[in-house]
Parts: structure tokens; sequence; C-alpha cells
């Protein structure tokens, strides 16, 4: 997806992935942006509308020692990024069947794979889903974990067999403590660095001829949509803060290398809380 947590996570997949071919494939967002809450208004922000407005233009204007944008990895490994809108059409098809890819990675991305496209790479597709699976399979599984009271969060490693959402075989499951004094948007983050050292591991054993077999998903599980504004609210009263701005700013800098002092103004200039 076109999104912090996606780049981050791209750019964590560099080392391995620059040895191969690859293309990058983006989705606008993940989910609808109509009648969202407040909370999921300012997550959208972070996690998506800031980069795009702010922070990926001054970085593709600048010289910097940090993470690179969707954009400066496509020019700096000669590719083009495609910007994906819809999936399931004879056009998208065509164009990814002509690549010749072995192996999709999924991370975020906003759309349904189903028919045909499901059969397109032979080494199959492998999901980064950002919580643990058959607990909480759908969007924000972190949210409804906290809400849940866990102790620990983690993200899943998974293939993609059919259409049905986050329920394909486990390839493997990433988890640490929950730190209390640490925002939610912290702990999402965080997910990423860890699950793609195993994803790097993962797709060098498949260039080697190495077989990665699965684990069936058990019968039980959760799904869960977008949290309403009441899943929100039985956030706060646990005590538990969605985001921090000086957190969100100091992981920004660490990333990608850019000033605190700038993003802490940048981020000034909208009308969000200091934190949640």
């Amino acid at each position: 997806n076109n999104d912090l947590e996606s780049n981050i996570a791209l750019n964590c997949l560099l080392p391995e992935i620059k040895k191969h071919s690859f293309n990058i494939f983006l989705s606008e967002r993940v989910g609808p942006s109509k009648h969202a809450t407040n909370a999921l208004r300012y997550l959208d922000f972070l996690e998506r509308e800031f980069l795009q407005r702010s922070l990926f233009p001054k970085l593709e204007a600048t010289s910097h020692p940090g993470f690179l944008t969707f954009s400066q990895v496509a020019k700096r490994h000669h590719i083009d990024l495609n910007y994906i809108n819809k999936i399931d059409t004879e056009e998208i098809f065509t164009k990814i069947s002509s690549l010749q890819p072995d192996l999709f990675i999924s991370i975020r991305f906003g759309k349904i794979f189903k028919g045909p496209l499901l059969q397109i790479p032979p080494l199959g597709i492998i999901n980064l889903h950002s919580a643990i699976l058959p607990d909480y399979k759908g969007v924000l599984g972190t949210i409804r974990a906290f809400i849940d009271g866990q102790q620990r969060i983690g993200s899943t490693i998974h293939y993609i067999t059919s259409s049905e959402i986050d329920t394909g075989d486990i390839l493997s499951i990433n988890s640490g403590e929950v730190h209390p004094d640490k925002s939610v948007l912290w702990h999402i983050i965080q997910l990423y660095p860890r699950a793609t050292i195993t994803l790097r591991h993962m797709i060098h054993q498949l260039s080697i001829g190495q077989e990665i077999k699965g684990a069936a998903q058990p019968k039980r599980g959760n799904y869960y949509s977008f949290p309403t504004e009441n899943d929100f609210q039985m956030l706060k009263q646990k005590g538990v803060t969605l985001f921090n701005l000086n957190e969100y700013a100091e992981l920004m800098s660490g990333f990608y290398g850019i000033e605190p002092h700038w993003l802490a103004d940048q981020l000034a200039l909208n009308e969000l809380p200091d934190s949640w």
C-alpha cells in the first residue's frame, strides 16, 4: 500500500530483493475513507497523507541518509511504479503476467487477490499480516489486541491461496511484548522491521530452490472490520494511547534521517492533537 508501514517494509526488504528482478505495485489505501472516525482519520494522516504531502517531497528534494521513498526506490532500480485502482481487470492480469513473476509479496495491499491472479506466481503469494492469526483477521488487528488486553502482539506471514481474507497456511508468527509507555501506532510500525527479517530469509530460501511449507490455520479465529468510535473509546478507557506526535517524529527521524525539529514543525501545521 502507498503508506508508511509498506514503505518501511520495502526498504527493509531491499537488501534481499535487489538481488533479483522486482516490480512494485501500489494500492492507494486500505479500506474506505468515507464515514471514518476521528481516530481513523488521524491514523490515515500519519500513515499516508503526511508522507505524501510533506515527508516524501522533502526526501526527494534533499540528500538524506535514511530510507528511500517509493519513487526513489523505483528510480534507483530502474523500474516503474504501478498504481492499482482495480485489480480484477484484463489489463492488470496481462501486465502482471507479462512480467512472469515467480513470487508475489503482499504487504498492506488494499486489494483482494482472486481468480486467475492467484495462479500467476509459481512460488505463490506470501502476505505479511500485521496481527496474529487466526485470532485477529481483517484490519487493524493490533488495535483489537490492545482492546483485549493482550500482553504480546505480533504479525503473521502466511500464504494467500484464495480470495478468503487471512486464511492461508501460516509460515511464521513474529511476536513481542507490549510496551505500556508506547502508543499503538508505535507498536504497529515496529512489526514491520521485525517481520521483514523473516521475509528476507524466506525469499532467499525460495530463490535457491528450497520449499517453504506452511501450517494450516486452526478453524477457530476472529475477523474484524474497521474499529468503531466505541472501540476507540474502549482503548482510551484502558489508558492506551493511539499515537503520540513526539514519538512519531522521533521514529520518522530514525527511519528517514530527517531532522526531528523539521518533522515537529510540519506536524504542528496540521490540526492534530499531540496525542490521542
